[in-house]
This record gives C-alpha cells, structure tokens and sequence, in this order.
C-alpha cells in the first residue's frame, strides 16, 4: 500500500486543495488515525460547520465509497437533538468527505470521571439518540468517546452513526495501531468474521461508556482485537461499585447487564437501560411521529393536548353550567336591547327627528370634524381576503429532559414524560413544571419567539428528603 506520507506530505493542503470550492476559514481541530477534523464555513450556507475527512488510500477496497455515500444520506436523515446533523457529503479524489453540525463543548467525559448524576444524564441523552436511530433502522456500530460530543447549549449529541459500518467494520479499526481502549466499546458479536452490528452493539458500546464515565478508565485497556478477546475470557471488568463507592448498585448492575456477552443477557433496547439506570419503571416518551392529531387542524398553532383529571371533573362542568348561563344572559340582553320602537296610536313606527345641519357658506374655512355623527351609517367592513392575508407566525419547538425522567406540563397541561422532543408551542410566555413523586418540582418560565428552537436540557431534579 502507498505510505501516506508519500500521497499526502501535507494532508491540510490536500483538504483546501480539493475542498476549497465547497468550504472556506478551514482551520485544522484534530487529526486522528482515521480522520481529521476541520472546522469550516460552508460556502453555500455560510454556516459553520465541523468537516470530517478520511484519506480514501485506506479504503480502496471496491464498493466503499458508495457504501459510505449510503450511509451519509442515512445519516442525515436523523433529525433529533441528541444527534449531531450532517449537512453535506462526497466523494475527492483523496477524501471521503461530510460536514456536520460544529459542537464546540468537545467530546463529553474527558479528562477526569463523571459524577453519578452526570452520567445518568449522559446515557439518558444517548439512548434517546440511539432510539431513535434504532426505530428508524440505522445502527451506530462505533459509539465511542470522540463521537458523544457537547454543543453549545450544554446539550449531548451523538456523531458519526454507521460511518466506521460503511468502511468495513472491525476490520478498518485494524488497519491502524489502535490506542489501550479504542476497542473497549465494540461488542463481541462484532469481532466475528462477518460479525454484523445490530442495536445490542450500541447499548454494549453505551455500557462501556458508562463504565468509562464512573471508572475514569477503559473497560479492558485492549490494544488489538486479540487482546480484547482474550481480557475478556480472563473474566468481567472490575465491579464499578468497589471502584467507586458513590455509584448506587441499580447503576452498577445497569452497565454490567449492558456488558454482557451475549446479546440476549442485555437489555431488551437502549431505551430499557436508560430506565433502568434513572428508576424501576420505564417512561413514557413522547415522539413526534407518534401524536395523530386532527388532519383539519392547524398543529403549528395548537397548544399541547389537554390530558384531564378525574379529579378536575367537577370543575369543568361547573365551568360548563357557567359558560351556558352566561351564552343565555347574553342571548337576552340582546333580545332586548335590539327590540323594535314603540308604535304610534296609528299604529306606524315613530320617526326619530333629525336635525339637517345648515350648509357652510363658501367664505367659510371648513373646520376638521371632532366627532362622528351618532345617527350616520358606520362604515362597511369587508373581510379580509384570505388570499391576502398575512400568514401566521411559525410556532417555536421546545425539546426538554430531565434527570431523572418526570412528567412535563406545560401551562398546567401535561404533555408527557421526559424526554419530550419537537414539542410545538406558540410564541409568547409559557410556564413549564417537572415533577414526579419522590423529587421536588422544577418549575421556570421561557419566552419563545417565533420559529426558535429551545433546548432545556440540563434538569437535574432533587430528591425529597425524609422529614
């Protein structure tokens, strides 16, 4: 195979070389074994974004460019905000190419370990990502640290889904010297020849990440394939509960489940490790392509569902009994009020005298009116043409989680359990309150503009304390 050094003694040149059309400002962020990062302006949108090359000498094998071409539309079809988007992809003569959203918090968790409510909300944040991913058919295959990434918000977001599966799996990592660790997060099933990545792989990969965030260290430290299976024969990790005494056994007893072997021994998905890591029972998420609201209805204006009470019954019909009485007073003051004048002996209407003012005399400068007569005719008010009419202001999208999960209500309406995503309200104030039983209520009130998207993300609810 042709030295890199040979094919590209200045790889950052290369990149603006045959780049340089579709992005500008590239300034270098990292260069990895398999890739390098740039950020960069896209040309076209203006926006910034993080560009990701890989030198395409390492994988001339027939076939993976186009693979790699699939799997970037399919990644970009992910729309969710615990994932980083893609924007554009392609194919150089020494690249395989895609731009990104540029989430400049880096990669989560390095450094130094997480602490326990940290972590919960890491993996409460992926296994939302890797949910969604998995209900829509796309498999990860390469969760690591790198690709758990911080925007700007404070949010976790999740890069990079099925690129490594689109580059020939286990076998790309192998074409380089891997560092102690880099292995740590591929399942075994992965390590078979022809070994396919399926969504137990991810909730593995989300074990060992959890591991790593409470460890402050890789599961097993292998360096190669071989040493990865053999670290495994030699027995499980230690227990995370003797390495950290703050760790709650529920959570310790999570991330070993996550790690077993054997895909069956895990959990059923990534959604049920994240219950089990926040609490016994599963929660209730609410995702957008779930609501069936009325097809008549205008769903950017509407205000959440209103989900009632049996114990509000007897208020509301009161409040019902109330509006009727009201529509039936208002019913007979009008009945009155527009009744007809009182007849004459002769049985005709009464005339309303009216004066008719004189006419101004022409030598007479005309004064502006300062009242409007009270017996002429108020003007006609047409309505307006539909066609003409200003369109409505767009709704703002709010996505909010919490840890642990807890019922969300919006403006005393509940909308559902956290995390709740691409939830459309209309823009003005509104009051939002977490709660579930056992922990104190979390209560604020954002201010949405039309179109905006809010992210509120960084809930961490406190547990009641016994009196």
């Amino acid at each position: 195979m042709i030295a890199e050094a040979q094919l590209h003694p200045d790889p950052d040149a290369a990149v603006q070389r045959e780049l340089g059309h579709v992005f500008t400002e590239l300034q270098p962020l990292c260069h990895g074994r398999l890739a390098s990062v740039y950020l960069a302006r896209d040309v076209k949108s203006r926006a910034r974004v993080a560009l990701k090359t890989i030198l395409r000498v390492r994988f001339l094998a027939p076939g993976n460019a186009a693979r790699f071409r699939r799997q970037a539309v399919a990644a970009a079809r992910l729309d969710h905000p615990h994932i980083v988007s893609v924007h554009r992809h392609g194919v150089s003569p020494s690249f395989l190419w895609y731009s990104m959203d540029y989430c400049s918090g880096g990669a989560v968790g390095t450094g130094q370990p997480l602490t326990v409510i940290e972590c919960i909300r890491a993996v409460q944040h992926i296994a939302s990502a890797l949910d969604f991913a998995h209900r829509g058919g796309t498999v990860h295959a390469d969760l690591r640290p790198l690709n758990v990434l911080l925007d700007e918000s404070g949010a976790i977001r999740v890069s990079d889904f099925g690129i490594l599966r689109a580059l020939g799996g286990v076998a790309a990592l192998e074409t380089v010297q891997c560092p102690p660790g880099a292995l740590d997060y591929i399942a075994p099933e992965q390590l078979v020849k022809d070994g396919m990545a399926g969504p137990p792989a991810d909730q593995y990969a989300l074990g060992a990440l959890a591991y790593e965030y409470l460890a402050g260290r890789p599961v097993f430290g292998a360096t190669s394939a071989e040493d990865l299976a053999a670290r495994r024969r030699a027995g499980p990790p230690p227990d995370l509960t003797a390495l950290r005494p703050d760790v709650p056994s529920r959570l310790a007893e999570a991330v070993r489940r996550a790690l077993s072997d054997a895909p069956g021994d895990r959990f059923a998905s990534v959604a049920e490790l994240a219950a089990a890591v926040t609490g016994p029972a599963v929660p209730i998420v609410l995702w957008p392509e779930e609501a069936t609201p009325d097809e008549d209805a205008d769903d950017d204006l509407l205000p959440p569902p209103f989900v009632p009470r049996p114990r509000r019954r007897l208020w509301r019909i009161m409040g019902v009994a109330f509006a009727l009485l009201v529509v039936a007073a208002g019913s007979l003051w009008f009945a009155l009020s527009t009744a007809s004048p009182p007849l004459s002996d002769g049985g005709v209407v009464s005339p309303v005298p009216v004066s008719t003012p004189e006419p101004p005399s022409l030598d007479v400068e005309r004064a502006p009116p300062t009242a409007v007569d009270p017996v002429a005719d108020p003007p006609v008010q047409r309505p307006a043409d539909p066609r003409t009419a200003p369109p409505p202001w767009p709704p703002a999208r709010v996505v909010v989680s919490s840890v642990p999960w807890a019922e969300l209500y919006v403006d005393g309406r509940l909308v559902g359990n956290t995390p709740v995503v691409d939830l459309r309200l209309p823009a003005g104030q509104h009051r939002l309150r977490l709660q579930r039983v056992g922990f104190r209520p979390h209560e604020e009130v954002v201010n949405l503009a039309p179109g905006q998207t809010l992210r509120v993300t960084a809930i961490v609810l406190q547990q009641e304390t016994a009196p």
